[in-house]
Protein backbone atom coordinates (compact mmCIF):
# COMPACT_ATOMS: atom_id res chain seq x y z
CA UNK A 1 0.00 0.00 0.00
CA UNK A 2 1.68 3.37 -0.88
CA UNK A 3 1.30 5.92 2.01
CA UNK A 4 0.31 9.43 1.64
CA UNK A 5 4.19 10.32 1.75
CA UNK A 6 5.00 8.44 -1.41
CA UNK A 7 1.74 9.87 -3.08
CA UNK A 8 3.02 13.51 -2.32
CA UNK A 9 5.93 12.62 -3.34
CA UNK A 10 4.92 10.97 -6.76
CA UNK A 11 2.63 13.69 -7.39
CA UNK A 12 5.40 16.33 -6.94
CA UNK A 13 8.11 14.36 -9.26
CA UNK A 14 4.70 14.25 -11.58
CA UNK A 15 4.17 17.92 -11.37
CA UNK A 16 7.76 18.57 -12.01
CA UNK A 17 7.74 16.42 -15.60
CA UNK A 18 4.73 18.33 -16.79
CA UNK A 19 6.07 21.74 -15.64
CA UNK A 20 9.47 20.44 -17.33
CA UNK A 21 7.52 18.89 -20.78
CA UNK A 22 5.19 22.53 -20.63
CA UNK A 23 8.16 24.58 -20.32
CA UNK A 24 10.40 23.23 -23.26
CA UNK A 25 7.61 23.29 -25.92
CA UNK A 26 7.05 26.18 -28.64
CA UNK A 27 3.58 25.04 -27.97
CA UNK A 28 1.63 21.62 -26.69
CA UNK A 29 -1.45 19.76 -25.57
CA UNK A 30 -2.45 18.14 -22.47
CA UNK A 31 -2.50 15.04 -24.42
CA UNK A 32 0.84 15.52 -26.08
CA UNK A 33 2.16 16.21 -22.54
CA UNK A 34 0.51 13.02 -21.12
CA UNK A 35 2.58 10.43 -24.42
CA UNK A 36 5.37 12.64 -23.65
CA UNK A 37 5.85 11.33 -19.40
CA UNK A 38 4.05 8.42 -19.94
CA UNK A 39 1.25 9.16 -17.60
CA UNK A 40 -2.56 8.70 -18.07
CA UNK A 41 -4.25 11.51 -19.38
CA UNK A 42 -6.63 11.31 -15.83
CA UNK A 43 -3.31 12.28 -13.90
CA UNK A 44 -2.30 14.85 -16.14
CA UNK A 45 -5.45 16.68 -16.17
CA UNK A 46 -5.53 16.52 -12.18
CA UNK A 47 -1.76 17.98 -12.28
CA UNK A 48 -2.87 20.37 -14.77
CA UNK A 49 -5.24 21.91 -12.51
CA UNK A 50 -2.84 22.48 -10.25
CA UNK A 51 -0.06 24.58 -12.39
CA UNK A 52 -3.01 26.39 -14.30
CA UNK A 53 -3.68 27.42 -10.61
CA UNK A 54 -0.69 28.64 -10.33
CA UNK A 55 -0.36 30.95 -13.26
CA UNK A 56 1.98 29.09 -15.24
CA UNK A 57 -0.06 28.22 -18.17
CA UNK A 58 -0.90 30.44 -21.14
CA UNK A 59 -3.57 29.05 -24.15
CA UNK A 60 -2.97 29.37 -27.37
CA UNK A 61 -5.98 28.33 -28.75
CA UNK A 62 -7.09 25.09 -30.75
CA UNK A 63 -5.16 23.05 -32.42
CA UNK A 64 -5.63 20.55 -36.00
CA UNK A 65 -8.07 17.46 -35.24
CA UNK A 66 -5.47 14.36 -35.90
CA UNK A 67 -5.77 11.45 -38.11
CA UNK A 68 -8.10 9.55 -35.86
CA UNK A 69 -11.02 12.03 -35.50
CA UNK A 70 -12.35 13.67 -32.21
CA UNK A 71 -12.26 17.45 -30.69
CA UNK A 72 -9.60 20.21 -31.54
CA UNK A 73 -6.73 20.09 -28.55
CA UNK A 74 -6.05 23.00 -26.76
CA UNK A 75 -3.04 24.42 -27.53
CA UNK A 76 -1.00 25.77 -24.52
CA UNK A 77 2.87 26.68 -23.69
CA UNK A 78 4.32 28.02 -20.24
CA UNK A 79 2.98 31.28 -19.53
CA UNK A 80 5.75 33.91 -20.86
CA UNK A 81 3.81 36.54 -19.39
CA UNK A 82 3.81 35.24 -15.72
CA UNK A 83 6.28 37.75 -14.65
CA UNK A 84 9.34 38.84 -14.81
CA UNK A 85 13.00 38.55 -13.31
CA UNK A 86 15.80 40.80 -13.00
CA UNK A 87 19.38 39.64 -13.52
CA UNK A 88 22.03 41.93 -12.19
CA UNK A 89 25.86 41.41 -12.77
CA UNK A 90 28.17 43.41 -10.17
CA UNK A 91 31.37 43.75 -11.48
CA UNK A 92 34.79 46.01 -10.13
CA UNK A 93 34.16 49.15 -12.53
CA UNK A 94 30.26 48.43 -13.86
CA UNK A 95 26.54 46.88 -12.52
CA UNK A 96 25.11 45.44 -15.36
CA UNK A 97 21.39 44.58 -15.45
CA UNK A 98 18.92 42.17 -17.66
CA UNK A 99 14.82 41.97 -17.00
CA UNK A 100 13.98 39.06 -18.84
CA UNK A 101 10.96 36.35 -18.61
CA UNK A 102 11.27 33.34 -16.70
CA UNK A 103 12.02 31.81 -19.52
CA UNK A 104 14.85 33.79 -21.22
CA UNK A 105 13.68 36.23 -23.60
CA UNK A 106 15.15 39.83 -22.80
CA UNK A 107 12.72 42.94 -21.65
CA UNK A 108 15.23 45.30 -21.38
CA UNK A 109 19.26 45.58 -20.50
CA UNK A 110 21.61 47.92 -19.86
CA UNK A 111 24.72 49.22 -17.52
CA UNK A 112 25.78 51.64 -15.13
CA UNK A 113 29.72 52.58 -13.94
CA UNK A 114 29.77 51.78 -9.99
CA UNK A 115 33.58 52.36 -9.82
CA UNK A 116 34.49 52.70 -6.06
CA UNK A 117 30.68 53.53 -4.83
CA UNK A 118 30.55 52.37 -1.56
CA UNK A 119 28.20 49.12 -0.73
CA UNK A 120 25.07 51.14 0.39
CA UNK A 121 25.33 53.36 -2.45
CA UNK A 122 25.22 50.25 -5.34
CA UNK A 123 22.66 48.87 -3.34
CA UNK A 124 20.81 51.94 -3.23
CA UNK A 125 21.22 51.96 -7.22
CA UNK A 126 19.89 48.20 -7.51
CA UNK A 127 16.90 49.19 -5.51
CA UNK A 128 16.10 52.25 -7.89
CA UNK A 129 16.38 50.62 -11.07
CA UNK A 130 14.52 48.03 -10.05
CA UNK A 131 11.49 50.79 -8.66
CA UNK A 132 11.40 52.47 -11.98
CA UNK A 133 10.28 49.21 -14.21
CA UNK A 134 6.92 48.63 -12.77
CA UNK A 135 4.99 45.48 -14.02
CA UNK A 136 6.74 45.25 -17.34
CA UNK A 137 3.60 44.44 -19.14
CA UNK A 138 3.47 41.38 -17.39
CA UNK A 139 0.43 39.75 -14.99
CA UNK A 140 2.90 39.17 -11.66
CA UNK A 141 5.60 41.97 -12.64
CA UNK A 142 8.76 41.10 -10.58
CA UNK A 143 9.02 37.66 -9.21
CA UNK A 144 12.55 37.14 -8.19
CA UNK A 145 16.34 38.71 -8.99
CA UNK A 146 19.89 37.26 -9.27
CA UNK A 147 23.13 39.10 -8.45
CA UNK A 148 26.52 37.53 -10.06
CA UNK A 149 29.05 37.61 -7.72
CA UNK A 150 33.15 38.61 -8.94
CA UNK A 151 34.17 35.69 -6.16
CA UNK A 152 32.97 32.89 -3.71
CA UNK A 153 29.45 32.85 -2.89
CA UNK A 154 28.26 30.42 0.12
CA UNK A 155 24.54 29.79 0.80
CA UNK A 156 23.38 32.76 -0.72
CA UNK A 157 26.14 34.90 0.38
CA UNK A 158 29.53 36.46 -0.58
CA UNK A 159 32.39 34.65 1.02
CA UNK A 160 35.21 35.97 -0.44
CA UNK A 161 35.30 38.74 -3.51
CA UNK A 162 38.79 40.84 -4.48
CA UNK A 163 36.06 44.04 -5.37
CA UNK A 164 33.53 45.38 -3.38
CA UNK A 165 34.85 44.03 -0.27
CA UNK A 166 32.17 45.78 1.81
CA UNK A 167 29.97 42.83 0.42
CA UNK A 168 31.45 40.33 3.61
CA UNK A 169 30.27 42.50 5.84
CA UNK A 170 26.47 42.53 4.32
CA UNK A 171 24.15 40.37 3.75
CA UNK A 172 22.84 41.67 0.15
CA UNK A 173 20.54 38.76 -0.52
CA UNK A 174 18.28 39.31 2.57
CA UNK A 175 18.70 42.66 2.40
CA UNK A 176 16.97 43.37 -1.27
CA UNK A 177 14.46 40.57 -0.30
CA UNK A 178 13.33 42.70 2.66
CA UNK A 179 12.72 45.77 -0.17
CA UNK A 180 11.85 43.95 -3.27
CA UNK A 181 9.51 41.21 -1.38
CA UNK A 182 10.90 38.64 -3.80
CA UNK A 183 13.55 35.92 -3.50
CA UNK A 184 17.03 37.44 -4.49
CA UNK A 185 19.71 34.58 -5.87
CA UNK A 186 23.39 35.46 -5.52
CA UNK A 187 25.89 32.98 -7.27
CA UNK A 188 29.18 32.98 -8.75
CA UNK A 189 29.59 34.81 -12.61
CA UNK A 190 31.89 32.11 -13.68
CA UNK A 191 29.17 29.77 -12.58
CA UNK A 192 26.25 31.50 -13.94
CA UNK A 193 28.48 31.71 -17.45
CA UNK A 194 28.28 27.53 -17.01
CA UNK A 195 24.70 27.62 -16.28
CA UNK A 196 24.30 30.07 -19.63
CA UNK A 197 25.70 27.74 -21.35
CA UNK A 198 23.89 24.69 -20.59
CA UNK A 199 20.40 26.03 -20.00
CA UNK A 200 20.28 28.44 -23.49
CA UNK A 201 22.93 26.00 -25.76
CA UNK A 202 24.58 28.84 -27.43
CA UNK A 203 27.40 26.92 -28.51
CA UNK A 204 28.84 26.20 -32.20
CA UNK A 205 27.88 22.60 -32.02
CA UNK A 206 24.72 19.96 -32.40
CA UNK A 207 26.55 18.02 -29.89
CA UNK A 208 25.51 18.31 -26.16
CA UNK A 209 27.54 18.63 -23.52
CA UNK A 210 27.14 16.89 -20.01
CA UNK A 211 30.35 17.91 -18.52
CA UNK A 212 32.23 21.09 -18.84
CA UNK A 213 33.64 24.11 -18.19
CA UNK A 214 33.82 27.65 -18.87
CA UNK A 215 36.27 29.83 -18.17
CA UNK A 216 36.18 33.46 -17.25
CA UNK A 217 38.47 36.39 -18.20
CA UNK A 218 37.24 39.47 -17.04
CA UNK A 219 38.26 41.60 -14.11
CA UNK A 220 39.58 37.88 -12.56
CA UNK A 221 39.84 34.38 -13.85
CA UNK A 222 37.31 32.12 -12.82
CA UNK A 223 35.71 28.42 -14.21
CA UNK A 224 32.33 27.31 -13.90
CA UNK A 225 32.10 23.81 -13.65
CA UNK A 226 29.23 21.92 -14.73
CA UNK A 227 29.41 18.09 -14.25
CA UNK A 228 26.67 15.30 -15.69
CA UNK A 229 24.60 18.52 -16.39
CA UNK A 230 24.79 20.10 -12.69
CA UNK A 231 27.15 22.89 -11.47
CA UNK A 232 29.79 21.79 -9.61
CA UNK A 233 30.43 24.29 -6.51
CA UNK A 234 32.57 22.55 -4.27
CA UNK A 235 33.98 23.38 -1.02
CA UNK A 236 32.67 26.36 0.38
CA UNK A 237 31.29 27.40 -3.09
CA UNK A 238 34.99 27.74 -3.94
CA UNK A 239 35.38 25.51 -7.24
CA UNK A 240 36.68 26.67 -10.33
CA UNK A 241 38.82 30.15 -8.57
CA UNK A 242 41.68 28.80 -10.77
CA UNK A 243 42.64 32.86 -11.27
CA UNK A 244 44.08 32.29 -7.86
CA UNK A 245 46.69 29.10 -8.51
CA UNK A 246 49.86 29.85 -7.43
CA UNK A 247 52.53 30.48 -10.23
CA UNK A 248 56.00 29.14 -9.43
CA UNK A 249 59.36 30.21 -10.94
CA UNK A 250 57.77 33.60 -12.72
CA UNK A 251 60.34 35.86 -13.88
CA UNK A 252 58.90 38.58 -12.10
CA UNK A 253 59.22 36.65 -8.88
CA UNK A 254 62.84 36.17 -9.68
CA UNK A 255 63.10 40.02 -10.10
CA UNK A 256 61.47 40.68 -6.99
CA UNK A 257 58.47 42.83 -8.24
CA UNK A 258 55.91 41.30 -6.21
CA UNK A 259 55.54 39.38 -2.97
CA UNK A 260 55.03 35.90 -3.04
CA UNK A 261 52.70 34.18 -3.29
CA UNK A 262 51.75 35.65 -7.02
CA UNK A 263 48.43 34.21 -8.82
CA UNK A 264 47.02 33.82 -11.93
CA UNK A 265 45.08 36.26 -12.04
CA UNK A 266 47.83 39.11 -10.47
CA UNK A 267 48.96 39.05 -13.75
CA UNK A 268 46.83 38.04 -16.49
CA UNK A 269 43.22 39.18 -14.92
CA UNK A 270 41.84 41.69 -17.63
CA UNK A 271 42.72 44.56 -15.19
CA UNK A 272 46.02 43.02 -14.44
CA UNK A 273 47.45 43.33 -18.17
CA UNK A 274 45.71 47.23 -18.17
CA UNK A 275 47.69 48.11 -15.09
CA UNK A 276 51.21 46.18 -16.41
CA UNK A 277 50.51 47.92 -20.34
CA UNK A 278 50.03 51.49 -18.00
CA UNK A 279 53.06 51.05 -16.14
CA UNK A 280 55.34 50.15 -19.34
CA UNK A 281 53.82 53.51 -21.05
CA UNK A 282 53.72 56.01 -17.83
CA UNK A 283 50.23 55.94 -18.32
CA UNK A 284 48.21 56.24 -14.97
CA UNK A 285 44.90 54.47 -16.86
CA UNK A 286 44.82 52.48 -19.74
CA UNK A 287 41.50 51.09 -21.27
CA UNK A 288 40.83 47.58 -23.08
CA UNK A 289 40.61 49.68 -26.06
CA UNK A 290 43.70 51.47 -25.64
CA UNK A 291 45.68 48.15 -24.92
CA UNK A 292 43.83 46.45 -28.66
CA UNK A 293 44.75 49.48 -30.52
CA UNK A 294 48.25 48.92 -29.71
CA UNK A 295 48.71 45.71 -30.32
CA UNK A 296 46.88 45.90 -33.80
CA UNK A 297 49.43 49.09 -34.60
CA UNK A 298 52.58 46.97 -33.61
CA UNK A 299 53.30 48.32 -30.64
CA UNK A 300 56.11 45.99 -28.84
CA UNK A 301 55.64 46.06 -25.54
CA UNK A 302 51.16 45.25 -26.02
CA UNK A 303 52.57 42.25 -28.24
CA UNK A 304 54.90 40.86 -25.81
CA UNK A 305 52.66 41.50 -23.27
CA UNK A 306 49.48 39.55 -25.42
CA UNK A 307 51.68 37.08 -26.14
CA UNK A 308 53.03 36.40 -22.84
CA UNK A 309 48.99 36.26 -21.92
CA UNK A 310 48.41 33.98 -24.32
CA UNK A 311 50.65 31.47 -23.41
CA UNK A 312 49.89 31.67 -19.86
CA UNK A 313 46.30 31.30 -20.40
CA UNK A 314 46.73 28.39 -22.44
CA UNK A 315 48.26 26.69 -20.09
CA UNK A 316 45.68 27.99 -17.26
CA UNK A 317 43.18 25.97 -20.21
CA UNK A 318 45.40 22.84 -20.12
CA UNK A 319 45.41 22.23 -16.31
CA UNK A 320 41.97 22.75 -15.72
CA UNK A 321 41.09 20.12 -18.90
CA UNK A 322 43.77 17.71 -16.59
CA UNK A 323 41.84 18.10 -13.49
CA UNK A 324 38.54 18.04 -14.81
CA UNK A 325 38.60 16.05 -17.45
CA UNK A 326 35.33 17.79 -19.21
CA UNK A 327 34.24 17.19 -22.88
CA UNK A 328 34.43 20.71 -23.59
CA UNK A 329 35.93 23.87 -22.36
CA UNK A 330 34.83 27.44 -23.58
CA UNK A 331 36.47 30.72 -22.90
CA UNK A 332 35.29 34.46 -22.12
CA UNK A 333 37.45 37.07 -22.83
CA UNK A 334 36.85 40.95 -24.25
CA UNK A 335 40.58 40.26 -25.33
CA UNK A 336 39.80 37.92 -27.49
CA UNK A 337 36.19 39.61 -29.07
CA UNK A 338 37.82 43.04 -29.77
CA UNK A 339 40.84 40.84 -31.39
CA UNK A 340 39.83 37.58 -33.08
CA UNK A 341 43.09 36.40 -34.06
CA UNK A 342 44.16 36.28 -30.39
CA UNK A 343 41.62 33.08 -30.70
CA UNK A 344 44.30 31.38 -33.70
CA UNK A 345 47.19 32.20 -31.31
CA UNK A 346 45.27 31.03 -28.15
CA UNK A 347 43.91 27.45 -30.14
CA UNK A 348 47.54 26.85 -31.48
CA UNK A 349 49.39 27.89 -28.40
CA UNK A 350 46.69 24.83 -26.35
CA UNK A 351 47.25 22.10 -28.65
CA UNK A 352 51.16 22.71 -28.95
CA UNK A 353 51.07 21.52 -24.91
CA UNK A 354 49.39 18.17 -26.27
CA UNK A 355 48.49 18.29 -29.98
CA UNK A 356 45.72 15.76 -29.98
CA UNK A 357 43.99 16.96 -26.54
CA UNK A 358 40.72 14.85 -25.71
CA UNK A 359 39.18 18.14 -24.88
CA UNK A 360 38.75 20.77 -27.19
CA UNK A 361 38.71 24.51 -26.93
CA UNK A 362 36.33 26.58 -28.10
CA UNK A 363 35.68 30.78 -27.90
CA UNK A 364 32.53 31.79 -26.93
CA UNK A 365 32.16 34.74 -29.12
CA UNK A 366 28.44 34.91 -28.68
CA UNK A 367 27.70 35.11 -25.32
CA UNK A 368 31.06 37.24 -23.79
CA UNK A 369 28.98 39.95 -22.30
CA UNK A 370 25.23 38.11 -22.14
CA UNK A 371 26.25 34.59 -20.60
CA UNK A 372 26.44 35.83 -16.60
CA UNK A 373 23.12 37.68 -16.98
CA UNK A 374 21.40 35.38 -18.91
CA UNK A 375 22.64 32.41 -16.16
CA UNK A 376 21.32 34.35 -13.62
CA UNK A 377 17.82 34.40 -15.02
CA UNK A 378 18.11 30.70 -15.68
CA UNK A 379 19.20 29.86 -12.19
CA UNK A 380 16.07 32.08 -10.58
CA UNK A 381 13.70 30.58 -12.60
CA UNK A 382 14.69 27.31 -11.40
CA UNK A 383 14.90 28.18 -7.76
CA UNK A 384 11.18 30.02 -8.22
CA UNK A 385 10.28 26.98 -10.20
CA UNK A 386 12.13 24.28 -7.59
CA UNK A 387 13.48 22.67 -10.96
CA UNK A 388 17.14 22.72 -10.22
CA UNK A 389 17.61 18.95 -11.42
CA UNK A 390 15.21 19.13 -14.45
CA UNK A 391 16.38 19.57 -18.16
CA UNK A 392 15.04 23.08 -19.55
CA UNK A 393 15.67 25.11 -22.44
CA UNK A 394 15.53 28.64 -22.07
CA UNK A 395 15.52 31.30 -25.32
CA UNK A 396 16.07 34.15 -26.17
CA UNK A 397 15.27 36.81 -28.64
CA UNK A 398 16.66 36.67 -32.53
CA UNK A 399 17.99 40.18 -31.80
CA UNK A 400 20.11 38.96 -28.88
CA UNK A 401 20.90 36.07 -29.94
CA UNK A 402 22.51 37.74 -33.24
CA UNK A 403 23.78 40.07 -30.78
CA UNK A 404 27.80 39.53 -30.33
CA UNK A 405 28.49 42.95 -28.54
CA UNK A 406 25.57 42.68 -25.99
CA UNK A 407 26.61 45.48 -23.89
Amino acid sequence: MVNKVDQDAMRDVNRKLMLQALFNAEQTSRSEIADQIALHKSTVTTIYRDVEDLGYIEELGEGAVSKAGGRKPKLIRFNRQFGYIVSFDLGRHHLRYLVARMTGETIARGQMTVTGMAYRDIKRAMLSYVAQLGDMHTERGLIGVGVAIHGVVEDNCVRYTPFHTDLLEHDLAAELTEELDVPVFLENEANLAAVYLRDFHDYDSEETYRNFAVVNIHNGIGAGIIQNERLFRGLHGEAGEIGRQVIINNDYLAAGKFDAPIHIEDLYAEDAMLSRLGVLKGQDEITRDDFLSLYMGGDSDAIALLQEWVHAISRTVYNLAQYAAPEAIFVHSRFIAGTPQLLDLLLQTYHEILPESDTPLFFAKNSVNKATLAGGVAIVTRHLLDMMGYELKFTMTEEDQADANWL
